[in-house]
């Protein structure tokens, strides 16, 4: 911006004598621009913000799930209900004694799952924080530091991690 005023002053100059009103279209040219900017990083601090609210959300929702919904989910196994009768006259069950079915689930790979999730989330919507908090992908990297963080944090904080 400086050197684009410094070459218009120098351009009028060289043109005529009377660099005054040159001068004053230089100074609103910058007024403009300097107002231009301020308002754009207001406007983008709430899409900022949005991404971040968002994220954490996503978060609470893994947290929900994982603290509440699969282990009320993997309790669920109720014996007797599952496949035929064993020929021996019991009833099959799998693996862990629970019988086959609701309770079958894999716990640990749906919340390994979770967090994988959560660190692609967290990594794409650091990018696009960057892009439209900065201007460029590249300054989206320490919205990614940030939201990794604050997605190890969150699986740490809820025993999954």
């Amino acid at each position: 911006m400086m050197s684009r005023a410094v070459a218009l002053v120098t351009n009028a100059v060289r043109a005529s004598g009377d660099i005054g009103p040159v001068l004053r279209i230089a100074a609103d040219e910058s007024r403009a621009t300097w107002s231009l900017r301020r308002e754009r990083r207001q406007v983008m601090l709430t899409y900022l913000i949005v991404i971040y609210i968002s994220f954490l959300v996503f978060l609470g929702i893994i947290a929900a799930l994982s603290v509440s919904f699969i282990p009320a989910i993997e309790s669920a196994g109720v014996p007797g209900s599952g496949g035929p009768p064993d020929p021996g006259g019991g009833v099959p069950s799998g693996p862990s004694g629970i019988t086959e079915g609701l309770g079958g689930i894999d716990a640990a790979g749906y919340e390994q799952l979770f967090f994988h999730a959560a660190a692609i989330q967290a990594t794409c919507s650091g990018l696009v924080a960057g892009q439209l908090g900065e201007g460029s992908v590249r300054d989206g990297v320490k919205h990614v530091v940030v939201l990794l963080a604050l997605t190890l944090v969150a699986f740490l904080a809820i025993g999954v991690a």
